[in-house]
C-alpha cells in the first residue's frame, strides 16, 4: 500500500472517512489510488503516480475539516481534486520540444543552425544506451495513428505499462534536449 505524506495519526483519520472497517478502509484507499493514477494516464500527464500522491495529500491535509460534513462516497471528492491538480498540471511550464522541421525557405544562418543542431542532436543519441536510443527513435517513428500502435507495442515489448513508457521517454528526451542545447552552445563559441 503506498501511504501519503502524512502522519499516522492524519493517515489513520483519512481511513476512518473511508470505512469503519481497517480492511476494507485500506482497500477502498488502494482502488482510490489506482483510479487516480488511472485517471491521470487517461488525462496524458507524465507523472500520474506523483500527481495521485499530491491529490491525496490535498484531501488528507482537509479530511479534518470535510469528513463530518461530507456525504456520499469520498472518491468523489479525491476525484474533484484531482480536476484540479490537473488544471495547475496543465498550466506548469513544459521544456520546449525538439523540432526538427525545416522552413521552406532558409537563410545561410538558418540552415547552419538546423545543420549544428542536427549533428548535436545526432552526437547525443550516440552517447545514449543502444536499448535507450533505439526507443526513443521508436517512440517518435510514424504519424498519429502508426504511432499510437507503435507506442502500444513498445510498452508491451517492454514488458511495461504506457505510462511506465511515457515516463521513461520523457527522462530520456531531457537528457537528449540538454545535451543537444550544451552541445550547440559548444558549437557556436568554437
Amino acid at each position: 500500500m503506498n501511504r501519503p505524506n502524512a502522519s499516522p495519526e492524519d493517515f489513520q483519520k483519512l481511513l476512518d472517512w473511508l470505512g469503519s472497517d481497517l480492511q476494507q478502509a485500506i482497500e477502498k484507499y488502494e482502488a482510490i489510488r489506482r483510479g487516480l493514477v488511472e485517471l491521470f494516464d487517461n488525462w496524458h500527464c507524465l507523472d500520474a503516480d506523483d500527481l495521485a500522491d499530491e491529490t491525496i495529500n490535498r484531501v488528507l491535509s482537509k479530511v479534518e475539516k470535510i469528513a463530518p460534513n461530507y456525504y456520499g462516497d469520498p472518491a468523489r471528492y479525491f476525484f474533484g481534486t484531482a480536476k484540479k491538480v490537473r488544471f495547475e498540471y496543465n498550466r506548469r511550464p513544459r521544456p520546449l520540444p525538439l523540432t526538427l522541421d525545416v522552413p521552406t525557405q532558409k537563410s545561410e544562418q538558418e540552415v547552419q543552425e538546423k545543420e549544428r543542431l542536427h549533428a548535436c542532436l545526432d552526437k547525443c543519441l550516440n552517447l545514449l544506451a543502444a536499448d535507450d536510443k533505439e526507443l526513443i527513435l521508436d517512440y517518435y517513428r510514424g504519424e498519429r495513428n502508426a504511432k499510437i500502435k507503435s507506442r502500444k507495442s513498445l510498452g508491451e515489448k517492454a514488458g511495461v505499462s504506457s505510462n511506465a513508457l511515457r515516463v521513461k521517454v520523457f527522462r530520456l528526451r531531457s537528457t537528449l534536449e540538454e545535451c543537444v542545447s550544451k552541445c550547440v552552445e559548444r558549437s557556436e563559441k568554437g
